[in-house]
């Protein structure tokens, strides 16, 4: 598993064999040097398991991000499909920080492929 930050504000990624999927957990209100990593590490994670067609990013304890943050976000997103991936569940409790990354999303044209889900607890139900 890779970690980038502290316990305030950071990021995990990290392979599930299992359900064959790239788990992402984010958390905090990220500094420039977390948000500018946050793409690159993800991307890199899924260009080493170009078996995982899926992508969870749990999000549910992200703050809402300043500009490096909705940058990496949207390279991210818009990444996603040159990577193979298929599926992405975009996991949130915030509204506030919902809507700014639904916005995001939309912008970069593959807002389609996401599904959102209010909790992890949900995602395990479907």
């Amino acid at each position: 598993m890779d970690r980038i930050g502290d316990d305030q504000a950071g990021f995990s990624v990290r392979y599930d064999p299992v359900d064959g999927r790239t788990e992402v957990t984010g958390w905090g209100f990220w500094n420039v040097e977390v948000a500018t990593n946050f793409a690159i590490k993800v991307m890199s994670a899924l260009r080493e398991r170009p078996e995982a067609k899926a992508l969870l990013l749990d999000l549910g304890e992200l703050k809402p991000m300043r500009e490096e943050g909705q940058k990496s976000f949207a390279n991210l997103i818009r990444a996603l499909p040159a990577l193979g991936i298929t599926r992405t569940h975009i996991v949130t409790t915030s509204q506030l920080t919902k809507m700014q990354l639904v916005r995001i999303a939309t912008e970069t044209g593959t807002s389609a492929t996401i599904q959102w889900v209010n909790s992890t607890n949900a995602l395990a139900r479907s």
